[in-house]
C-alpha cells in the first residue's frame, strides 16, 4: 500500500489485490468470489438444449416469462429455467445478448 499524488495534486491510496484481499479476510468482510468456485455439471445436464432450434428455445423462454409476470413472487425454478434458456439462446448465436 503507498500513497500517491495525482495529476489534480490530490493524494490516492494505491492498493494491491492481495493487499486488498488480505485486509478483507482480516477484517472478516471479504469472502471467496461466487465466481472463483468450480460449478458441478451432471452428464445429464450437458446437452440438455442442443436438440432445440433458436426459435424453440425463444418460445420456450417467453413463456416463461409470461408466467413470472403473472406471479407476485418469482418462481425459483422459472428463475433457473429463464437462465439456462438464456445461455442456450446466446450459445446458439453469436454470444452477444439473448434477443
Amino acid at each position: 500500500m503507498k500513497l500517491v499524488k495525482t495529476a489534480s495534486g490530490k493524494q490516492q491510496i494505491k492498493i494491491s489485490k492481495s493487499e486488498w484481499e488480505a485486509l478483507g479476510k482480516k477484517a472478516g468482510w471479504i469472502k471467496e468470489a461466487k465466481w472463483g468456485k468450480d460449478t458441478e455439471v451432471s452428464p445429464e445436464e450437458k446437452g440438455k438444449w442442443t436438440n432445440y432450434s433458436k426459435e424453440e428455445l425463444i418460445k420456450k423462454r417467453d413463456a416463461a416469462k409470461k408466467r413470472q409476470d403473472k406471479r407476485d413472487k418469482a418462481d425459483p425454478k422459472d428463475t433457473e429455467l429463464l437462465r439456462e434458456l438464456n445461455f442456450a439462446i446466446r450459445a446458439k448465436g453469436d454470444w452477444g445478448k439473448a434477443d
